[in-house]
């Protein structure tokens, strides 16, 4: 799994978005994105990495929805700052959407029935 980079300014070279959504998800209009800066203040759910000489802060805190049009491809991140990134997002879902963590098979079923 590599999540993809995006910038949402029409000129530039950097990205400033990190989508969370699953790539086969594509033919919807929105996509979900987190803010990628340079500078921007630690939390427990912010993750920092380096990439392009540079170091940057994605906010999993900060997930919204972008219409896709607005968007431009910028590249991937590697596979393991990908999934810090995710297991970060992770954090701030409850109950059995966190304890699945990456297991894609999961699938939540009430006991007691």
């Amino acid at each position: 799994m590599r999540l993809e980079l995006f910038s949402s300014v029409r000129e530039g070279d950097q990205p400033n978005l990190v989508c969370l959504q699953n790539s086969k998800l594509t033919a919807l209009p929105t996509v979900l994105v987190c803010p990628l800066k340079e500078s921007m203040a630690m939390t427990p759910l912010r993750v920092r990495f380096s990439l392009g000489g540079k170091d940057w802060v994605v906010a999993c805190d900060l997930l919204r929805p972008i219409h896709r049009q607005g968007l431009r491809p910028m590249g991937y991140l590697d596979e393991k700052t990908s999934v810090e990134i995710v297991q970060t997002f992770l954090r701030i879902l409850p109950g059995p959407f966190a304890e699945a963590g990456l297991r894609p098979g999961f699938r939540y079923e009430r006991r007691g029935r």
